[in-house]
């Protein structure tokens, strides 16, 4: 078996030696020159967004009050809950700092949901691409993707 392993490995070296002399020598072993790549069409932002799950008028109810609130058929909840105001905060996300992009958290401060978020975004020509939520007990977290056509950056 040895020796069918070591009359394989001779048989294979030349293979390998032609492979490593395709090299051209005539040319400079310097690597050439790297094509710059044009950036993406687009830029990309992601708003994020928190909800609290507990209202301001829930936070001040008693455990009486909480559990009949629990207790109560759907359609009364949803009214309570719609009824209700949530406590929200916004975060812009651009992936830089930009004058722009300290102007957009300085807006973000004056939202009271995520649709006054996508309004001021729109207003500076982001378009809406996609949205994501996860939640937990205490709070939902909203992901809005948002796109648009990148503008040239002036120095």
């Amino acid at each position: 078996m040895k020796n069918i392993i070591l009359v394989f490995l001779l048989a294979t070296i030349p293979f390998m030696s032609i492979a490593q002399k395709r090299s051209n020598k005539k040319t400079n072993a310097k690597m050439g020159e790297v094509a710059k790549q044009s950036p993406s069409a687009y830029e990309y932002m992601i708003i994020d967004g928190i909800q609290s799950t507990t209202s301001n008028d829930e936070k001040m109810m008693g455990q009486g009050e909480l559990a009949a609130r629990a207790g109560a058929p759907g359609d009364i909840r949803m009214k309570g809950m719609i009824k209700s105001t949530y406590k929200h905060m916004v975060q812009f996300k651009t992936g830089r700092i930009s004058p722009e992009q300290m102007e957009l958290n300085k807006m973000a401060r004056a939202c009271n949901h995520m649709s006054d978020a996508l309004y001021q975004a729109s207003k500076l020509g982001w378009e809406f691409v996609s949205a994501s939520h996860t939640s937990n007990e205490d709070f939902i977290m909203h992901y809005y993707y948002m796109k648009r056509l990148r503008v040239s950056d002036k120095k």
